[in-house]
């Protein structure tokens, strides 16, 4: 087993007053050459954007970017004719492909808004861009509930990659594992919420740690807390990675 483990307080961050921003990996003005990906993830960031305020159209390509609202709601409009609003409880993936356009706003003129961001790079590349949005299954704590797979489904989102991503919420005193859907994936958990044991590890709301050559992980919580789980290829990538 390998084992890297990045702590809340060594992410960057990043306030412009109507967005705030914790970047886990390197990306706007924060760069750590140690910290540009784990295998395929590229961008995991924690955005809080005010009421009102949010991103103007802006363009993408060659990249899974999928949003996980935790707070509040948020509306997508894009070149490709997609017009949605995507709340908590809900996710979106943008498989930006060959490439498209995007613009992103807090739906609430009032509340803030937050979600989770992450970016993952493709299996094929210079594909025909798509959206989609699912309502996530109601799932009992101490069970996984899923987010993105290959193949999507009714409540989950597909990614053009051989990833999954869920979200396991525990009670304090309770473990759960998580077992890989491919030996050869790594697995990087990031701490939503709430304090746990990984691999040995304490981890706090923030924290996050990447285990490699595992059949499974094992996460002890010691307070009422929430994990996200993103599994991913681990081969080398790059922005102009395409074969």
């Amino acid at each position: 087993m390998e084992k890297v483990i990045h702590r809340s307080g060594s992410r960057g961050f990043s306030d412009n007053g109507w967005l705030k921003s914790y970047f886990t990996f390197s990306f706007a003005n924060y760069y750590d050459p140690r910290r540009i990906n784990f295998g395929a993830i590229r961008v995991l960031n924690n955005d809080t954007v005010e009421g009102g305020e949010g991103f103007k159209s802006h363009p993408h390509d060659n990249m899974e970017i999928v949003l996980i609202p935790t707070e509040g709601a948020f509306d997508h409009a894009d070149n490709i004719g997609n017009i949605t609003t995507v709340s908590a409880g809900e996710a979106q993936i943008i498989s930006a492909g060959r490439g498209m356009v995007h613009n992103l706003y807090n739906h609430h003129r009032q509340a803030p808004l937050s979600y989770i961001q992450m970016w993952i790079f493709p299996r094929e590349y210079e594909l025909e861009p798509f959206c989609s949005k699912v309502k996530l299954a109601e799932t009992p704590r101490g069970c996984w509930q899923p987010v993105v797979s290959p193949v999507g489904g009714e409540h989950v989102l597909r990614i053009n990659q051989n990833a999954w991503v869920y979200i396991g919420e525990m009670a304090a005193g309770t473990t759960m594992r998580y077992p890989m859907n491919l030996r050869t994936n790594g697995v990087y958990l990031f701490v939503m919420s709430g304090d746990v044991l990984i691999a040995g590890s304490e981890l706090h709301a923030g924290d996050a740690v990447g285990l490699t050559g595992v059949d499974e992980a094992e996460i002890e919580a010691e307070t009422d807390a929430k994990v996200l789980a993103i599994e991913v290829p681990m081969r080398e990538w790059s922005e102009s990675t395409e074969d």
